[in-house]
């Protein structure tokens, strides 16, 4: 059978992402079948103090419909650009830091400009901003998706077969079913999930920094242990770390380093 243009076309575009995607280094997706549960949060967290530790750190925003993480690291004026090649330039965060972010709002006019896209649309987009963007050589490459099972994690996964997973979920009973099918997704589409974070355990009062349970204990944990997995880290709800965050306009591993929050974000960071 003779190779038409659209096929031919189609293979160059394969090669192209086989190219970017071996160039970003270990890859890990924040994913949760839960909205609320704070992926945007540790995505940004972990990269930001990945990036502190001098690796070259790639931080793309697949939440198309609900993009946070520009808000999340205080960029609202962040634009993205095009190279001479037409490709997609992702946004160096700061000169000192080596940290670069792509998100569908750095594309937007109007900051509460809505993302009206259907299946086909949401898939090009996300092809395109792994595929056809220039990253750079990379260490670290994070992705925030949106929760759920959708086109965008599925896109994700199909494109870069090397992600390892980092699952959310709160101790709540709700967010743990949501989160088993989310798991499920993962091993039907053969994505290796490096383990569960337990996120917002516990409520650190900002007043006496006394520590309280919120959903009770070992949801996220039974959850593990029932797949055979590892629950990686519990990480509390710090309101005073969150203040501190906004206040200097800085994620809070960096804005309140020595937070119990930040302190246990490090230790999960550095066994990834």
């Amino acid at each position: 059978m003779p190779t038409t243009l659209g096929t031919l076309d189609q293979r160059l575009r394969e090669k192209e992402m086989r190219a970017t995607v071996a160039r970003l280094g270990r890859k890990y997706l924040v994913v949760s079948g839960k909205g609320g549960v704070g992926k945007t949060t540790l995505a940004v967290n972990l990269a930001w103090l990945k990036a502190r530790e001098g690796k070259r750190v790639g931080l793309l925003d697949v939440d198309l419909h609900g993009p946070d993480l520009v808000g999340a690291l205080y960029l609202e004026d962040s634009k993205l650009g095009a190279d001479e090649r037409g490709l997609l330039v992702p946004h160096k965060v700061r000169d000192d830091v080596s940290l670069w972010t792509l998100s569908v709002q750095q594309l937007l006019d109007r900051g509460q400009e809505a993302v009206m896209w259907r299946g086909p649309r949401k898939m090009r987009a996300i092809i395109q901003f792994i595929g056809q963007t220039a990253w750079p050589e990379l260490d670290y490459f994070f992705v925030d998706s949106p929760p759920g099972t959708g086109d965008e994690t599925l896109t994700v996964v199909n494109n870069i077969p090397d992600i390892r997973a980092l699952v959310v979920s709160t101790g709540q009973s709700m967010s743990v079913s949501d989160v088993a099918k989310a798991l499920d997704c993962l091993k039907t589409c053969g994505t290796e999930v490096a383990g569960l974070v337990d996120n917002l355990s516990s409520l650190i009062c900002p007043e006496c920094g006394r520590e309280t349970p919120l959903y009770g204990l070992g949801g996220t944990q039974e959850l593990a242990a029932s797949l055979g997995l590892e629950c990686l880290a519990s990480l509390p709800m710090d309101p005073a770390a969150a203040m501190a965050a906004d206040r200097l306009r800085a994620p809070l591993a960096e804005a309140a380093p020595q937070s119990a929050l930040a302190v246990k974000l490090k230790a999960l960071a550095s066994r990834l």
